[in-house]
């Protein structure tokens, strides 16, 4: 069994040193998609090669252009030619918690064809310390990782591919396998770690879905991507949970989230909305609240 971990990365220099070290400790090998960052990114990676020989591998992309389900086969393939016999699907800003390295790999990575192993994600709102409990944002669970099979695949040229955010790959149906109950660890996503970063991710949903749809009404994609804000759902009451994230997740980390963690960094996404307001016109988004950003 070979396991390499792919991470797609645009701007992460934030939190990139610490997720990938993390991934490193039960994956074989990372592949990670450096994407038009601007910021230290490539400067994180570099220093993560130094030290780790012959097991990070790079991909750059400069071009501004976002389009993941190519990115994401770039990964696919490279990993391939390295040997990888599983895959590991791992954002940037998410890590996983140390519990789970007490199970045997074996026990977490079935071999069998078209079986993904999804865990609990915990989705971290506005601290460390607490994260969504319930809502459209809570009892989540994540895919994470497969074992490679030849029909696998996330691009494929020559006819029309689906190409927004898609996690699991194409070409088979893939069975959950889900070996860990919530709230026993999984996946923490930092997604939500300050409020900050909420507005901006969400600001840059809201400009994206604009211009690569531009026939779906504006009040659709303005509501849908404020729900952060709001809690408001037609099928949910508007009511959120939380949980105080275990002490345990977070301790075997410390010194990394130390030297490697930087919440308070300037998302990179806020200079985007504005970038892509000045080179379309603010007309085009004229409707959608970009929470102040532009």
């Amino acid at each position: 069994m070979k396991l390499i971990a792919t991470m797609p990365a645009r701007n992460e220099g934030w939190i990139i040193g610490l997720s990938a070290r993390v991934a490193l400790m039960w994956c074989d090998e990372i592949v990670i998609l450096n994407h038009a960052s601007t910021d230290d990114t490539a400067e994180r990676i570099g220093e993560l090669q130094e030290q780790h020989p012959f097991r990070v591998h790079v991909i750059s992309v400069p071009e501004a252009q976002w389009s993941e389900m190519r990115h994401r086969q770039d990964m696919l393939d490279l990993a391939r030619t390295k040997g990888a016999t599983h895959i590991a699907i791992i954002d940037a800003d998410e890590i996983l918690t140390p519990d789970l390295f007490n199970f045997p790999r074996s026990a977490l990575l079935k071999p069998n064809d078209g079986q993904i192993l999804q865990l609990p994600g915990y989705n971290l709102r506005c601290s460390l310390n607490r994260y969504h409990l319930n809502g459209l944002w809570g009892d989540r669970w994540f895919s994470v990782a497969f074992a490679d099979n030849p029909r696998f695949y996330w691009a494929s040229w020559g006819r029309d591919q689906y190409d927004h955010h898609h996690r699991e790959p194409f070409g088979m149906t893939c069975q959950s396998y889900r070996p860990v109950g919530q709230g026993r660890g999984g996946v923490m996503h930092l997604w939500g770690v300050t409020d900050r970063r909420l507005r901006a991710k969400h600001a840059l949903y809201k400009v994206t879905e604009r211009l690569r749809w531009p026939e779906k009404p504006i009040k659709e994609i303005d509501r849908m991507y404020s729900l952060w804000k709001t809690g408001s759902h037609p099928n949910e009451p508007n009511t959120w949970q939380f949980a105080d994230v275990p002490k345990a997740w977070w301790e075997p980390y410390e010194d990394l989230v130390a030297k490697y963690l930087h919440v308070d960094a300037e998302p990179w996404q806020e200079n985007e909305v504005r970038r892509l307001i000045d080179k379309h016109g603010p007309e085009r988004f004229r409707g959608l609240d970009l929470f102040g950003i532009a």
